[in-house]
């Protein structure tokens, strides 16, 4: 068969359609719920899974004029996405000696992280810089000691701090007292950087409280379709739709199982219908009891475990009959991430990046 037969051939995989509009429309969401700061978008792991250069775009297009990625490589290949276009692209893993020459030539901001990384900067760098204290997530970020340290370092080379930034570690749960800790501790670090603007939330901080917001809000997790608290928010639009097709039916009498270990037993004549979709794709294994799909608008819950490569569905009784072709729809504007998040005993967040290479993903 030919290259051009070959890319001419129909996808037989499951596919994943990306609503460029609703994600348009969390980002503007986003504004309205955080009115007295500018927005940026956290477009890192490849926008979530989704695709960095056309999600970058259409947010673009849409305003959104700062970035957050993690790596430099990342800062490059967005920048490369958006024709050289004028976005300020902040790379939160920071400088190394390694990737000095790439800062420059992609004109990248870096998110310093240490001492050691702004007297890096400072000597070498010739650009703005953000600076990351850490409030207690422990994970990344200079911690608060070395604050005043950094701001002098950079103001003796006569460098900017563009943005000062800290990441909350329990705004999933906004009762969380963690949060205000962390707000205080933020409150106190910036007063290194009087020039710089503030930023602490992310996308459950900007949707959480105006005290929370400051100068510039960072969403990830909510522009794409997923809340990023403990519980679902209806405000946020579904961005993805997973699907895949019907590859076949069978009819099991009671007593017959299903999939690997045998773990569902039909107990009256069931319709079985196979899923071209599993874990292979990002679908996760430990799905099943919980896990569901809709098919020709009816929910059909997944029987047996999930394998690598296909999805057992109960399709019995459906008023609309299940065909070969048509499509099951793992999550989507009719079953929300979330809840397919926690049928996976997964969060939004890892579902969305981990869907695989074999998944289509189309564009709308």
């Amino acid at each position: 068969m030919s290259n051009d037969a070959l890319s001419a051939a129909p996808h037989e995989g499951p596919v994943a359609e990306i609503d460029l509009s609703a994600l348009c429309a969390n980002y503007a969401m986003i504004g309205n719920a955080a009115p007295s700061a500018k927005v940026g978008a956290a477009v890192k792991c490849n926008a979530y899974g989704l695709g960095l250069s056309p999600v970058a775009r259409a947010l673009f297009e849409r305003g959104c004029d700062e970035f957050f990625v993690v790596y430099a490589e990342e800062g490059a290949a967005l920048r490369a996405a958006l024709n050289d276009a004028a976005p300020r692209i902040y790379c939160f893993a920071g400088p190394s000696e390694d990737t000095l020459a790439l800062y420059e030539s992609a004109g990248l901001t870096p998110v310093i992280n240490s001492l050691a990384q702004a007297q890096l900067w400072a000597s070498r760098g010739n650009q703005p810089a953000a600076v990351h204290i850490d409030t207690g997530m422990n994970r990344i970020g200079a911690p608060a000691s070395e604050a005043a340290a950094i701001a002098a370092s950079l103001k003796e080379a006569g460098l900017e701090v563009s943005v000062v930034m800290s990441h909350l570690a329990c705004a999933s749960d906004p009762a969380h007292p963690k949060n205000e800790e962390q707000r205080a501790l933020f409150v106190e670090a910036a007063q290194h950087f009087p020039g710089a603007r503030r930023s602490l939330a992310a996308s459950a901080g900007a949707l959480m409280d105006k005290a929370y917001q400051f100068d510039l809000v960072r969403p990830g997790i909510a522009l794409y379709g997923g809340s990023p608290f403990d519980a679902d928010d209806d405000r946020i639009r579904s961005v993805v739709t997973l699907k895949a097709r019907v590859v076949q039916l069978r009819d099991l009498q009671p007593g017959e199982t299903v999939g690997y270990g045998a773990a569902f037993t039909a107990t009256a004549l069931t319709r079985i219908a196979s899923i071209a979709l599993g874990y292979g794709d990002g679908y996760p294994r430990n799905t099943a009891p919980g896990g569901a799909a809709i098919v020709n608008g009816a929910r059909s819950a997944i029987a047996g475990r999930v394998s690598m490569d296909f999805i057992t569905l109960d399709v019995t009784g459906h008023k609309n009959p299940v065909k070969i072709g048509d499509y099951a729809e793992f999550f989507g504007p009719r079953l929300r991430l979330f809840e397919a998040a926690m049928a996976t005993h997964r969060s939004p967040y890892d579902l969305l990046t981990g869907l695989g290479g074999r998944v289509d993903h189309r564009y709308l």
